[in-house]
C-alpha cells in the first residue's frame, strides 16, 4: 500500500499530474510493467460485502487474462512486457500482511452472519476467499501455470505480443511484486549500454509506486491505474473494463512540481553546497517514509491528511542549508545530518502538546508570561521603561513628591523593598542625578535612603536643572507597567511546562506499551528508537537497493514520539541478509484460522489448536 493517503494528497497538492487516457492520445512507451497483484484482487472478487457473488475459477482466470490483454492494447510495449507477481515478502511486511487477512476474514464472516439474520439466501457454492492470494496456495499455483499457457498463446497468435521481451515472475520468485519490477530496472540501468531515455509505463494501485518510480530517476516514467474516487464513490466503483477509465500519472510533471516545492534552495547563497534536485527528490522520499509505509508505523501526529507532508516540507527547507549535504545518500541514511533534522521537528511536538492541553490553567499561565514577556520586549523596542505595578506605586506615592515638592532632603524607603525593586531605586537615582545608600536604624535594619546631593547655595534652581526633572518626571509617569515574574518564577514555570510535557509523552507510552515500568522505561524507550530507525534504514535500503535482509522486522506495534527518536541515532545498521521465508511458512504466519483450508491439511493443527505457539486463532474483535 505504501505512504497512507498519498496519492490523494500529491494529486491534489499538484492537479496537473495526471492524464486520462483518450485512445488517440497516448503516449508510446518501450516498458510495460504489470504489478499483478491488484489485477488479480479485481478480477476475482468485489471489494464491497456482496455475500452473493460468485465466479468459478475459470471466469476468474478468463477476467485475468482480459484485463492484462485489455491495458497491453492500451500502452503497446515496443521492447520489454514484465508482470510480476507477489511472492514470498520480506519478514518485516508480514504483520501487515496478517492484519489485512485476518481483517479480510472477519469482515466475510460477519457479512454472511448479517445476511442470515436478515433472512437473505445464499448461494450454495462456497465463497471465494480472497486470502488465497498469497504465494504457495493452490489457486496461485492454478494461476501461475494458466498464466504460462496465456502468454504463450497470446505469443504465437498476436504479432503485437511478439516484439517486446515478455517476463512472468511469479509467486514462486521470492520479493513483492513492485520490487521486483524495481529490481529489474536497476539491473537494467546497472548495464554499460543501458538508455536512460527509456520510456517507463508501471501499471499498479499502490501508492509506494509513485516512490519507486521517482528514485529510478528516470526522465520518462508513468504510473497506469484505474481512476480513482474519493469518498462514498469509492466503494462503488465498476470493474467492467468496457466503463473504466485509465489516468496516467506523469513522474516527470511531480518532479517539475516539487522543484518549485524546492525553489527556495536553489536561491544563490542559500546553502553551502550545490543545489542537486535529484538528491532533494532522495530526501522527499526519506521525509514521505516518517508519515507512514508498509513496514513502520507513523510518526505519532503526523498524518498525511493533516498537513504532515507540508510540515515536513517547511522544516526541510530550514534545515538543508545548515546541514553540509543531504540526508538521504542514494538509500544510506546520513545519520548526522537526520539527527538536525529530526531536532527541528521535535519541536513541532510541543505545538501537538499545546493544542491537547490548550484549557489548562498551568498552560494559560505560561502564556501570559510569555506574553508579559513579548509586551516587554516589544516595550523596550520602542524606548519605553517598563515598571512593575509595585513600582508604579513606590513612584507615584513617594519618589514623585520627594522629586517636585523638595519639602525633605532625604527619603526613608523602608527596609522590605523587594530586589527588583531596590534596583528600580538605584536606576532611578542615577538617572536623576540623586543619591542613595542604606543605612541601619536602632535597632540595626538598613533602610534605603534617597536624598539630594549638597550644592552650593549660590547656584540656585536653573532652568536646566528643572527641565532635567521634568523630563525624568514625564517618562516615570509614562512608564508601562508590565508585571513581569521574578527569573525564578519564570525557572518554575519553565521546569513544570517540562514535567508536563513528559507526563503528556509518559502518557502515550503508558497507553502503547503497558509492559514498560519506570524502571525499565529508558532502557526500553532506546530499544523502540533504535528499532525504529534501524526500519529507516531498512526501508530506504529496500526501495534503493533491494532486501537487505529478510529475517529483519519493526517489532513494536507503535513508534516513538517525534522527540524521541533521536535517541536511537546510535543503533546497528548493519543488517543480516539471511534466507526468504518457505510459502507455507509464510501462509502460517499471515493466515487466519478462518483460512485454514487454503493450507495444506498437515498444518491445520497448527493454526487451529490454541496450545501451539503457531496458533492464528483471533478474537472477533481483532482488526
Amino acid at each position: 500500500m505504501g505512504v497512507p493517503k498519498f496519492f490523494r494528497w500529491l494529486s491534489e497538492r499538484y492537479p496537473a499530474i495526471s492524464q486520462l487516457i483518450a485512445e488517440n492520445r497516448i503516449p508510446e512507451f518501450d516498458c510495460l510493467y504489470l504489478d499483478m497483484n491488484g489485477i488479480i484482487h479485481n478480477c476475482t472478487h468485489k471489494d464491497s460485502d456482496d455475500v452473493h457473488f460468485r465466479l468459478t475459477e475459470e471466469e476468474m482466470f478468463i477476467a485475468i487474462f482480459n484485463y492484462i490483454e485489455h491495458l497491453f492494447g492500451k500502452i503497446k510495449p515496443k521492447k520489454l512486457f514484465f508482470m510480476a507477481i507477489d511472492g514470498v515478502a520480506p519478514r518485516a511486511k508480514m504483520n501487515q500482511q496478517r492484519a489485512r487477512r485476518f481483517r479480510t476474514a472477519l469482515d466475510a464472516e460477519r457479512a454472511r452472519e448479517k445476511a442470515i439474520r436478515e433472512g437473505k439466501e445464499l448461494p450454495k457454492e462456497e465463497p471465494f476467499d480472497s486470502n488465497c492470494i498469497t504465494p504457495g496456495t493452490e489457486f496461485m499455483a492454478k494461476l501461475s501455470l494458466q498464466l504460462k499457457y496465456f502468454i504463450n498463446k497470446k505469443v504465437s497468435e498476436d504479432r503485437d505480443w511478439q516484439k517486446p521481451e515478455i517476463v512472468l515472475s511469479g509467486h514462486e520468485v521470492p520479493g513483492e511484486g513492485e520490487h521486483k519490477i524495481m529490481e529489474y530496472i536497476r539491473n537494467a540501468r546497472a548495464q554499460p549500454d543501458y538508455n536512460p531515455n527509456v520510456r517507463h509505463c508501471l501499471y499498479g494501485l499502490d501508492a509506494d509506486l509513485i516512490m519507486l518510480g521517482l528514485l529510478s530517476h528516470d526522465p520518462h516514467f508513468c504510473l497506469l491505474r484505474e481512476e480513482v474516487t474519493f469518498g462514498r464513490q469509492s466503494k462503488h466503483k465498476s470493474k467492467e473494463l468496457e466503463h473504466q477509465n485509465f489516468y496516467l500519472m506523469h513522474l516527470c510533471i511531480v518532479r517539475e512540481y516539487l522543484e518549485l516545492e524546492f525553489q527556495d534552495l536553489k536561491a544563490e547563497g542559500a546553502m553551502s553546497f550545490p543545489f542537486d534536485m535529484e538528491k532533494v527528490i532522495d530526501d522527499f522520499i526519506l521525509m514521505a517514509f516518517f508519515v507512514g509505509n508498509d513496514f513502520l508505523p507513523n510518526l505519532p501526529r503526523l498524518h498525511i491528511n493533516e498537513g504532515a507532508l507540508a510540515t515536513m516540507f517547511r522544516i526541510y527547507k530550514s534545515v538543508l542549508p545548515r546541514c553540509d549535504g543531504y540526508i538521504n545518500e542514494n538509500g544510506k541514511v546520513n545519520l548526522q545530518r537526520l539527527g538536525i533534522l529530526l531536532d527541528e521537528l521535535g519541536k513541532e511536538e510541543y505545538r501537538f502538546f499545546e493544542h491537547e492541553n490548550e484549557d489548562a490553567s498551568w498552560l494559560r499561565g505560561k502564556k501570559m508570561l510569555d506574553n508579559d514577556e513579548a509586551e516587554k520586549m516589544r516595550a523596550k523596542a520602542k524606548g519605553k521603561l517598563i515598571v512593575s505595578s509595585e513600582q508604579k506605586a513606590l513612584w507615584k506615592q513617594k519618589i514623585r513628591k520627594f522629586l517636585t515638592n523638595r519639602t525633605s532632603q532625604t527619603l526613608d524607603l523602608g527596609a522590605d523593598l523587594k530586589a527588583a525593586d531596590r534596583k528600580f531605586v538605584q536606576d532611578f537615582a542615577e538617572a536623576a542625578h540623586l543619591e542613595w545608600a542604606t543605612k541601619p536604624d536602632d535597632d540595626g535594619i538598613r533602610h534605603l535612603i534617597l536624598s539630594f546631593p549638597a550644592r552650593d547655595e549660590e547656584d540656585g534652581d536653573d532652568e536646566e536643572a528643572q527641565s532635567a526633572v521634568l523630563r525624568i518626571v514625564k517618562r516615570y509617569d509614562n512608564a508601562q507597567v508590565l508585571d513581569l515574574t521574578s527569573a525564578d518564577a519564570q525557572a518554575a514555570m519553565e521546569a513544570k511546562y517540562k514535567q508536563k510535557f513528559q507526563e503528556w509523552k509518559d502518557k502515550y507510552y503508558l497507553e502503547k506499551f503497558e509492559d514498560w515500568t519506570p524502571e525499565n522505561k529508558e532502557e526500553e524507550l532506546r530499544k523502540l528508537a533504535e528499532n525504529y530507525i534501524q526500519g529507516i534504514q531498512w526501508v530506504l535500503y529496500y526501495y534503493y537497493r533491494g532486501i537487505a535482509s529478510w529475517p529483519w522486522f519493526y517489532r513494536y506495534h507503535y513508534a516513538p514520539v517525534i522527540s524521541d527518536v533521536m535517541k536511537g541515532l546510535n543503533a546497528d545498521l548493519n543488517f543480516k541478509l539471511g534466507q526468504p521465508f518457505k510459502p507455507n511458512e509464510q501462509l502460517m504466519g499471515v493466515l487466519p484460522d478462518r483460512s485454514k483450508k487454503i493450507v495444506p491439511p498437515v498444518y491445520w493443527d497448527l493454526m487451529t489448536n490454541p496450545t501451539r505457539p503457531s496458533s492464528t486463532s483471533i478474537p472477533e474483535t481483532s482488526s
